[in-house]
C-alpha cells in the first residue's frame, strides 16, 4: 500500500502556478522550503551531483523536501534552504523536486526570473 505524501506549501504552489500560469507563485515557497540536495562527496564545498534535466541536453540538481524521496539515490545529501540552493547553483544548472509521487522542475530561464526578481543579493 502506498502512502499519499503531503500536500507541502511548496508543492501546492507549483500546482497553483500551474493553475495561473504564473511561475512567479511558486518564488516564495520555493526561498523557504527546506530542502536536500544530492550532493556528489563529502567536501567542505558543495559538489553538486548533476543529471540530465528533463531536457537531455542540459543539467539539473535533484532535491526533495522529504528525505525519503532521495532513498533511492546512493549518494551524499545535505540539507539546504531554497534560497540557498538558488543562490550556490551555477546559471546554467536547472532544479529536479521530487515529492513522491511525482516531481517539479524549474528551467534555468525560470531560475534566472526568480534571481532578477530578488536582485543583486540572489
Amino acid at each position: 500500500m502506498s502512502v499519499i505524501p503531503p500536500l507541502t506549501p511548496l508543492k501546492h504552489a507549483f500546482q497553483q502556478s500551474r493553475l495561473e500560469n504564473n511561475i512567479e507563485l511558486v518564488l516564495p515557497e520555493l526561498l523557504r522550503a527546506q530542502l536536500h540536495v544530492v550532493v556528489g562527496g563529502q567536501s567542505e564545498q558543495i559538489d553538486l551531483f548533476l543529471v540530465p534535466s528533463p531536457n537531455r541536453e542540459r543539467l539539473c540538481v535533484t532535491v526533495a523536501e522529504d528525505l525519503v524521496f532521495l532513498d533511492g539515490i546512493a549518494y551524499p545529501k545535505i540539507p539546504v534552504t531554497g534560497q540557498q540552493l538558488i543562490a550556490s547553483i551555477p546559471p546554467e544548472i536547472e532544479i529536479i523536486i521530487l515529492h513522491g509521487d511525482g516531481a517539479n522542475y524549474l528551467t534555468r530561464e525560470q531560475l534566472a526570473w526568480y534571481r532578477r526578481m530578488l536582485g543583486p543579493a540572489a
